[in-house]
């Protein structure tokens, strides 16, 4: 944009069009131009991000950085890159107490269209954002979206947003742990890159995650290219805290949690992200559904916030031999809170698109290793008399199509949903989409843990954990077909009346920067790790899992 231009952009008061921009009071008020202060400069370092599309409207988002006081921002949406059919502009603040961040809604736009978004101050321009509004409810056309979880900063580089930048989507699902509030990992030693700021505490320092997370390109090219649906897991706080269970979050005194730090944690995401909490509660409630086209409907959950402890003090292993552990497995806990999962429930049982996706942080199969080992009550392993609860409602209704995605556990997987383990008949299909960058089962000490080898080098960049792992796990878990503990990356969606396409898409290493991928299918068997088959599916109507 010129300056001249700029100037004219910043002096246009109002709306322009049939579109209406709304600014959340909480992060950025609209104002008379005359009431905005004469200041100028700042940055645009975190790029642009658009969230939540429905058919006629978005949440825009951005961040500025380097500025004081009360900053005038504008904010210009067009059909065009050359922003020459511009639809809607807007004056917005951005202010100290919600750390210059910038979020406004958009409405009146047209359904599945392309739109051109970028923000200016007096002298800076944002970089140029694009993004698609929904498909209305009655178009029989393909759905295409990625869906993507855990990128931790220090372990990996950010290989798989740069391939995902590049696919033909409509938008992409984040299913948490988009930042760690720990620093794990150190460049030189296990990791590629370092997190100076080390454990995030303190608001600013939850803040300033986000801003150290955004510094990577590929993030931000992947941002720029499509809107993003968003959920927060665990890390976004502290790592496997409980929101429901007290003052301690269900953790030990040494992990330090606090309610200010959840709270904190909870502030800097708001202020982070292309989205706001829903009015009305319950707490900062987050949970709903997106419904795109004639064929897909997302609902989207919140797993952290109202469950309870997990039992047995969230241990790793668990002997399923102990009768105590397994009554302490199985007892009643909430995992969702009584509001959410009514409308869980609610959702699946009214909704009329083809395929219901549960957006899920966690895996909802259950995981084994070995015949008589759980392995992560963190996740609905954890909490199975309301995941039987869930399970059963679909099954006892008669629900069709049901598919959840799942992120958190950094494996890729794929398989089917039963309400008990001996069931021959699965009620859903599960895809698990592994990690963006976060350090997987493969890359650690599973091997060890299962008794077969010594652990993983965490600095190799092609781990291999071998075909004896994948042997143990799928002989425990018949009900997956495939997975991968070795790879990172992400899940990519096509979905219409046809069918439920889910390619898990592999990319070779995270250890160096590459956007090569591992193939989808390979009935030779992966040369990597060993194991065989595809890691490329499709649901048909009517078919529950991966099996029939």
């Amino acid at each position: 944009m010129s300056d001249a231009t700029r100037r004219n952009f910043l002096r246009g008061a109002g709306v322009t069009g049939a579109a209406l921009i709304i600014a959340p009071e909480a992060l950025a008020t609209g104002v008379n131009p005359r009431a905005f202060s004469s200041a100028a400069g700042g940055t645009f370092a975190e790029g642009v991000i658009a969230g939540d599309p429905t058919t006629t409207g978005m949440t825009l988002w951005t961040r500025l950085h380097d500025v004081a006081g009360k900053i005038p921002v504008a904010l210009e949406v067009a059909t065009d890159k050359g922003f020459r059919k511009v639809v809607a502009k807007q004056k917005i603040s951005a202010i100290a107490a919600s750390d210059f961040s910038v979020k406004a809604q958009i409405k009146g736009l047209k359904p599945y269209t392309q739109y051109y978004y970028r923000f200016a101050t007096k002298s800076k321009d944002s970089p140029v954002g694009r993004f698609r509004t929904a498909l209305p409810a009655d178009s029989n056309q393909k759905v295409r979206f990625a869906f993507f979880s855990c990128q931790d900063y220090t372990f990996g580089y950010y290989n798989a947003h740069a391939a995902m930048a590049k696919d033909d989507l409509d938008f992409v699902v984040n299913l948490g742990d988009y930042i760690y509030a720990e620093a794990y990992h150190k460049a030189g030693a296990d990791g590629v890159r370092t997190d100076p700021g080390g454990e995030a505490v303190t608001l600013k320092q939850y803040r300033d995650k986000y801003k150290l997370y955004r510094t990577d390109a590929n993030l931000r090219a992947m941002h720029a290219n499509f809107a993003m649906v968003s959920t927060w897991d665990d890390h976004e706080v502290q790592d496997n805290y409980a929101g429901g269970a007290g003052a301690d979050g269900g953790l030990a005194p040494a992990k330090k949690y606090t309610l200010a730090r959840q709270k904190a944690g909870y502030q800097a995401f708001f202020e982070s992200m292309p989205i706001s909490p829903i009015k009305g509660g319950p707490g900062q409630r987050i949970y709903r559904s997106l419904r795109f086209g004639k064929h897909v409907e997302i609902i989207m959950l919140d797993e952290r916030q109202y469950r309870e402890n997990q039992p047995l003090d969230d241990a790793g292993m668990v002997d399923l031999t102990n009768p105590a552990n397994v009554d302490a497995i199985k007892a009643p806990r909430q995992y969702l809170g009584d509001k959410q999962l009514a409308f869980l429930k609610e959702r699946l049982k009214n909704s009329t698109a083809t395929w219901k996706v549960i957006a899920n942080e966690t895996m909802m199969m259950n995981t084994k290793f070995g015949a008589t080992t759980d392995y992560n009550l963190d996740d609905w392993t954890g909490y199975q008399a309301q995941r039987t609860d869930v399970l059963g409602y679909i099954r006892d209704n008669s629900i069709k199509n049901v598919v959840s995605v799942v992120g958190d556990i950094h494996t890729f997987a794929a398989g089917d949903l039963r309400v008990a383990d001996d069931d021959a008949t699965p009620v859903g299909t599960e895809f698990v989409g592994g990690s963006i960058s976060s350090q997987g089962l493969g890359d650690g000490g599973l091997r060890a843990a299962v008794g077969i080898g010594a652990p993983e080098d965490a600095t190799k960049p092609f781990p291999r954990t071998g075909k004896a792992i994948y042997d143990i796990l799928l002989g425990a878990n018949p009900w997956l077909k495939n997975g991968d503990v070795d790879h990172h990356g992400y899940g990519r969606i096509k979905a219409d009346g046809a069918g439920f396409g889910c390619d898990l898409v592999r990319m070779k290493t995270i250890k160096q920067k590459s956007t090569a991928k591992m193939p989808l299918n390979d009935p030779a068997g992966d040369p990597w790790n060993g194991i065989s088959g595809t890691f490329s599916w499709t649901v048909k109507p009517g078919q529950a899992g991966l099996s029939g």
